[in-house]
């Protein structure tokens, strides 16, 4: 197998097991079965416990940073600039959620594991929290421009986007029973909410 294949198998493995047990509860030897190979082979390519996290962490940057948080958010904002605001948000929540639902395992692996080391919570705020939040708050400032949105801080609009996205994704997958509204309702209901709170007075959401 070539070295590129295994190293991938590994960090496949390390997620699984990261996300089950944690870091720091995880063994090389439960990545290893995981993985189907011996212990041994995983410090041919890893130095530490530690390294694979890291990998982990490259992966989710190279997946998400690029792909999906710079290019594919810039893309729905480019695609959808002629609709109304609450079609946008629709769209952009759909989105978001569908990664955040594809990528779960990777994502509570890495939002755990920031809390603890610095250089894995500086590159996920480098690669990942403002390379999306830069796309995000040229939309709002946008809206502030042409009258259509308050002259608000956009720091706490996306902080409040973000924690309203971030808590119906942990419900669907923690939580699930407490949600008793179809999802289609759902996003409406939010997006009315949040847009309420960022239309001028005289604005009305549609």
């Amino acid at each position: 197998m070539a070295r590129g294949d295994r190293e991938e198998e590994i960090i496949e493995a390390a997620v699984k097991i990261f996300s089950e047990k944690g870091f720091s509860a995880a063994t090389t030897s439960e990545i290893a079965k995981e993985a189907g190979i011996a212990e041994g082979t995983i410090f041919r390519y890893f130095k530490t416990k530690k390294d694979i996290l890291r990998k982990v962490m490259i992966k989710l940057v190279e997946v998400m940073g690029e792909k999906i948080m710079t290019r594919r958010l810039a893309q729905i904002f480019e695609d959808n600039k002629d609709k109304d605001e609450k079609e946008v948000f629709k769209i952009l929540l759909k989105d978001r959620f569908d990664i955040a639902l594809k990528y779960w395992d990777m994502i509570k692996v890495v939002m755990t594991e920031v809390q603890y080391h610095e250089d894995l919570k500086e590159a996920f705020i480098k690669n990942i929290i403002m390379k999306g939040k830069g796309i995000v708050e040229a939309y709002f400032k946008q809206g502030i421009e042409k009258g259509r949105f308050k002259d608000i801080d956009t720091n706490i609009a996306i902080r409040s986007l973000v924690g309203m996205m971030g808590m119906y994704v942990i419900q669907k997958k923690v939580m699930p029973d407490l949600i008793l509204i179809e999802e289609d309702k759902q996003l409406d209901i939010m997006i009315d909410l949040f847009l309420n709170g960022l239309y001028k007075k005289e604005e009305e959401v549609l």
